[in-house]
């Protein structure tokens, strides 16, 4: 068959092209054209796929490819015969001898029962919980509100009626109504205040430590301030004891009868 492989090879030759750049338009591998062009035909699957890849390469090298197929038929090219194997049936040996595989059956019944016994527990307490809830009373069929003491509002240690200081309460002097508030603030550390008589602002500002202010109203003094534990409070020229609730009034209000603290 040298007229096959020299036919081929001087073809792809004269077009100047590669096995792979054949492989790349015809999708032929290039191991597959190499054996076509060094006529080891037999090296492939079978005629019939000799036959196709004979075709399909002397179109790509633009030769006849009917005078190639006929050169390949000449040389007396049959499909092989087909050989069919058929397996033995005989039993196959026992991998491990002198193993019983009856033995096999006993773990299969013990996983079997496990199973059937899961099954039925469960099914039994399912007729129980039922049984058990057709027998209570409607009311019970309630889910039941775990008994969950509700959060008790505290309340704030100063409202606004709160009296921070009075007369009712031994903590403020007895004053005359008729006659004048007179008020006046001692500084023991520096204290922000807003001072307010009769409904007119007469003082804001920082009350240094250590200094003395004083103020005078026919009805009513207002007091706002950032911290009402850094100051001493005289009322008429009387000092005031300390209040356990003065460090958080902001604001308070001042009276012949005491003082208020406002919300």
């Amino acid at each position: 068959m040298s007229a096959i492989g020299n036919t081929l090879k001087e073809a792809r030759n004269k077009k100047a092209v590669s096995l792979e750049d054949v492989h790349a338009k015809t999708k032929i591998h290039p191991r597959v054209l190499q054996l076509l062009e060094d006529e080891k035909l037999d090296k492939l699957p079978s005629p019939l796929f000799v036959r196709s890849f004979l075709k399909a390469y002397a179109e790509f090298l633009e030769i006849n490819p009917q005078e190639i197929l006929q050169t390949y038929e000449k040389e007396g090219q049959k499909e092989p015969d087909q050989v069919l194997f058929i397996k033995s049936t005989a039993p196959r040996a026992n991998i491990f001898p002198g193993f019983d595989k009856k033995l096999l059956v006993i773990p299969g019944l013990l996983v079997a029962a496990f199973f059937a016994l899961f099954i039925l527990v469960g099914v039994f307490k399912a007729v129980g919980g039922w049984i058990l809830k057709a027998k209570m009373p409607v009311s019970a069929h309630k889910t039941a509100v775990p008994n969950v003491p509700r959060p008790v509002a505290i309340a704030p240690k100063i409202v606004s009626s709160e009296w921070l200081y009075q007369v009712s309460q031994g903590d403020f002097p007895k004053l005359n109504e008729k006659g004048p508030l007179q008020l006046k603030i001692h500084g023991q550390n520096d204290v922000w205040l807003r001072i307010t008589c009769d409904g007119k602002v007469l003082f804001e500002s920082i009350l240094k430590k250590g200094a003395t202010e004083s103020w005078e109203a026919e009805k009513t003094i207002e007091i706002w301030t950032g911290n009402a534990s850094n100051m001493q409070l005289s009322i008429n020229g009387i000092v005031l004891k300390p209040s356990t609730n003065k460090s958080a009034v902001k604001k308070m209000r001042v009276v012949h009868t005491g003082i208020k603290i406002l919300a």
